[in-house]
């Protein structure tokens, strides 16, 4: 299950085809997915899919997109028997189950690794470890249900916590001696934000580092462009620069 750069799932290794399911019940099976291994109260569904709905037409919509999606998910389940979509009281849970996955929880699992080996770690689980949260973070989560109040904090706040790994990794690599790996992890913190200070001057320094001058010129110059635009006064070059665990 894939939500990062668009809603993607498989059911047995077969990609499941979503063009008969109501709209409805899609963007149900999107929120529970964002939410995997986490039970998500009633109240807060049917505020995000409801929100115009007096409480018992919103009520009676919730069960009956949960009851559609177990059906759709698992033909034939018997009432209350879903594998899946499993009820808490009076949260819903949506279960990846035995072999399954969630690019979501696996991202955060990674980084629970990088921030558990802290600033005194071993390097190589730490970058381990940041990697594997990068190649989790495949893009926004949740693309297709754009400006949804449900989805944006969400979604803004992966992207500040990949930036971070993005930015650490940079750091670590640079301390470890590996200018050019700083040099593309700097570049990825970029491109998920252009605006991010400490990933432009560990760019800048890696670039240095790794000999290429002419980059690192460039480099500085953008940076203080993009400075200029935020109406920032140029950094002290002596500045640390520091990067929080994401």
């Amino acid at each position: 299950m894939r939500c990062f750069g668009g809603f993607r799932l498989e059911l047995d290794g077969v990609p499941v085809v979503w063009s008969g399911v109501r709209p409805r019940v899609r963007t149900l099976m999107r929120f529970l997915a964002a939410e995997a291994g986490r039970p998500v109260h009633r109240e807060r569904i049917m505020a995000a899919l409801w929100p115009e709905l007096p409480e018992r037409a919103a009520v009676n919509n919730l069960h009956v997109s949960v009851s559609t999606l177990r059906t759709f998910l698992e033909p034939g389940v018997a009432r209350g028997a879903s594998r899946f979509v499993v009820r808490d009281g009076a949260s819903y849970l949506l279960d990846p189950g035995p072999g399954g996955g969630s690019d979501v929880l696996a991202f955060e699992a990674a980084l629970a690794v990088a921030r558990h080996a802290g600033p005194t770690g071993d390097a190589t689980t730490v970058t381990g470890a940041l990697r594997g949260a990068l190649d989790h973070y495949g893009g926004d989560l949740l693309p297709e249900d754009g400006t949804a109040e449900w989805v944006v904090a969400d979604r803004e706040r992966y992207r500040a916590r990949a930036t971070e790994a993005a930015a650490l990794l940079a750091r670590v690599e640079l301390d470890r001696g590996r200018a050019r790996a700083a040099v593309l992890a700097a570049r990825r913190a970029l491109e998920l934000d252009g605006y991010h200070d400490d990933g432009w001057r560990l760019l800048v320094a890696a670039q240095r580092r790794a000999g290429d001058v002419a980059a690192s010129r460039r480099s500085q110059q953008t940076y203080e462009r993009v400075l200029r635009s935020l109406g920032v006064a140029h950094p002290s070059a002596a500045r640390p620069v520091h990067v929080t665990a994401a």
